[in-house]
């Protein structure tokens, strides 16, 4: 299918009770093209978007990729699903986030994990530049006992040069 280049990115967008502004996603392309389109606006360093979505490998192994037939063995219980989904994060997702924010170099050094019964949540960190603002790009990937559902979290903040005094 496809791609209409001049149709923008389907979200929903949310105030906080702090007031801030919060993108909301469905679509893997939706997200990253949001991105890439923040950046070309110059509007890429205060971001805070949230994703939820079936990852590619699960609707693939998913009948006619319909996500009422995916098993109910996908979850983070599956040590399958756990590591095709890191793969999936490792190798995919953070690249073309890398490329949509046209930092291709860039290196999460900030990794962590943290894994409960219910949830394990990857969490990746960086600070970087781009057209001379300095910015910190803050990502966790998580998925839950209940599904295949996977839920990111992206965040962009502004890094305040400190001021000589």
């Amino acid at each position: 299918m496809p791609k209409n280049k001049n149709k923008g990115p389907k979200m929903t967008t949310v105030v906080t009770k702090t007031g801030e502004s919060l993108k909301l996603f469905e679509d893997l392309n939706d997200f990253e093209m949001f991105i890439r389109n923040e950046v070309e606006d110059d509007e890429f360093d205060n971001i805070h978007c949230q994703l939820k979505y079936y990852p590619p490998f699960v609707l693939q192994d998913a009948k006619d990729h319909d996500p009422e037939k995916i098993k109910d063995t996908e979850n983070c219980h599956s040590k399958k699903f756990v590591r095709h989904l890191h793969q999936h994060v490792e190798k995919h997702l953070l690249k073309d986030i890398k490329e949509a924010l046209q930092q291709p170099t860039l290196k999460f050094h900030d990794k962590s994990k943290d894994a409960t019964f219910e949830k394990i949540t990857w969490h990746y960190g960086e600070q970087t530049e781009l057209h001379n603002k300095k910015f910190k790009v803050q990502i966790d990937v998580s998925c839950n006992n209940d599904g295949a559902m996977v839920d990111v979290d992206y965040k962009t903040v502004p890094i305040k040069e400190e001021s000589e005094e």
